[in-house]
């Protein structure tokens, strides 16, 4: 018996396995750090030992989701078909916030496949530039996209011929 994936199992499968190593490395890393080497090698006072620590798991938790967010943006746009290693290097170079807005705000749809040869196609495309299937019905009279339940083109009047 199968189990369907729920939407955010689905999303967060397309982080590569290398980035979900970087962001546990980071995360052991951070706390390594805060428990063992910043005690040692502070020269001032520091705060009580609950702060510390607490300001180790913080900055650990953010690192981890850093990674990992970066590594989702990397799969993300491999998946949309623009370039990877680009999008990846914007949001790792510009100032963290900026660089994930602008992501998500500028990607690419998502591309579905043609239901007649299975070439990815974009999901705006009235026919297949592999095979020419129409992906989306169109009036006969006008040409203009309708949708496939319609009876009369809402542009133009003309009963739809159902084919």
């Amino acid at each position: 018996m199968s189990q369907r994936k729920s939407r955010l199992q689905q999303e967060l499968s397309i982080i590569p396995l290398g980035w979900t190593v970087a962001a546990a490395v980071g995360l052991v890393g951070v706390e390594i750090l805060f428990t063992f080497f910043i005690p040692r090698w502070a020269h001032g006072e520091l705060p009580p030992k609950p702060w510390l620590d607490l300001l180790g798991m913080l900055g650990a938790l953010l690192l981890a989701a850093t990674i990992l967010l970066t590594g989702y943006v990397y799969g993300d746009a491999k998946r949309r078909a623009m370039n990877a290693v680009l999008w990846t290097l914007l949001v790792l170079l510009i100032p963290k916030p900026i660089g994930f807005i602008a992501y998500f705000l500028l990607r690419k749809p998502m591309l579905v496949a043609c239901p007649s040869c299975g070439s990815p196609v974009g999901s705006d495309f009235a026919y297949c530039p592999k095979c020419g299937h129409a992906l989306a019905p169109s009036c006969s009279n006008c040409g203009r996209a309708i949708q496939r339940d319609f009876v009369c083109c809402p542009y133009c009047g003309k009963a739809v011929v159902s084919g």
